[in-house]
């Protein structure tokens, strides 16, 4: 083998594209929240109100409570906390007391879906599906730069 740092960089590159791949496949997955929601939505904070549970065959899914506008009542206070399941509870690890970014249908308040968890524990993280797409991006055209780079 005359040249050992080829076969090394074009591994590499094809691991950064593979990378890059697979982490814009996992964002695009969290963008269908927001097709879901149906519209682009209003942004707010909220925190995990009730894990997910099981009562005998039934599964239950996780609970948000965050504020927002009042449904058809125009006698209610400017803002009203829902305690909803979001449409992507699936999608993100959410347990009781994370703080969470939820977007909300401005129509009706009480569709909501998880844009991202705020939490700092390890392998509770989950980021915006913008700043996921963008890594998944990078990976992929350093890897496609240093394949390039390879063979010049």
């Amino acid at each position: 083998m005359d040249q050992p740092w080829l076969t090394i960089m074009l591994i590499v590159a094809a691991a950064a594209v593979a990378l890059g791949v697979h982490v814009m496949r996992g964002a695009l997955h969290q963008r269908r929240a927001l097709y879901r929601l149906g519209v682009r939505g209003v942004r707010t904070r909220g925190e995990v109100a009730r894990n997910a549970r099981r009562e005998g065959p039934t599964i239950h899914p996780p609970q948000v409570r965050y504020q927002g506008p009042p449904v058809g009542r125009p006698d209610a206070p400017r803002t009203q906390t829902y305690r909803r399941a979001p449409l992507n509870h699936e999608s993100h690890p959410l347990y009781a007391g994370v703080p969470v970014v939820v977007r909300y249908d401005p129509s009706d308040p009480r569709r909501v879906v998880v844009v991202h968890t705020k939490d700092g524990r390890p392998g509770n993280v989950s980021y915006s599906a913008t700043a996921n797409l963008t890594w998944g991006v990078f990976f992929v055209l350093f890897g496609v730069g240093m394949g390039v780079t390879a063979f010049l």
